[in-house]
């Protein structure tokens, strides 16, 4: 978190403890520490409001930012055929897209 601003990181603690408001009923529901991690883990699949808490959008933001190019530019490059021989469907051109998107400086760099 080092490129964030202290301005920044305030404004993510305040919306990370708001998402864990959200959830603490869950949590503190869980039988221990290990089924409270899945049930975090697995937020997405299980709660319905995840994509709205603000927690969520901000990251979606921070990465489409970060690496929004990158993965438009990596997409094309495979579609196009000017990336390594792939296989044909979606799934391998996820993993392609995926593989050089993490070696990517940009992703380094987040």
């Amino acid at each position: 978190m080092s490129q964030f601003s202290s301005e920044d990181e305030a404004e993510l603690q305040s919306l990370l403890r708001e998402l864990l408001k959200s959830v603490k009923d869950r949590i503190s529901g869980a039988p221990s520490v290990e089924c409270a991690e899945e049930i975090l883990l697995h937020l997405e699949e299980t709660d319905k409001n995840f994509h709205n808490y603000e927690f969520v959008k901000y990251l979606r933001q921070y990465v489409e930012r970060s690496l929004g190019a990158v993965i438009e530019e990596e997409t094309e490059n495979f579609t196009r055929g000017d990336g390594h021989a792939i296989g044909t469907g979606q799934d391998t051109l996820v993993h392609a897209v995926t593989k050089r998107t993490r070696e990517s400086v940009q992703y380094v760099f987040l």
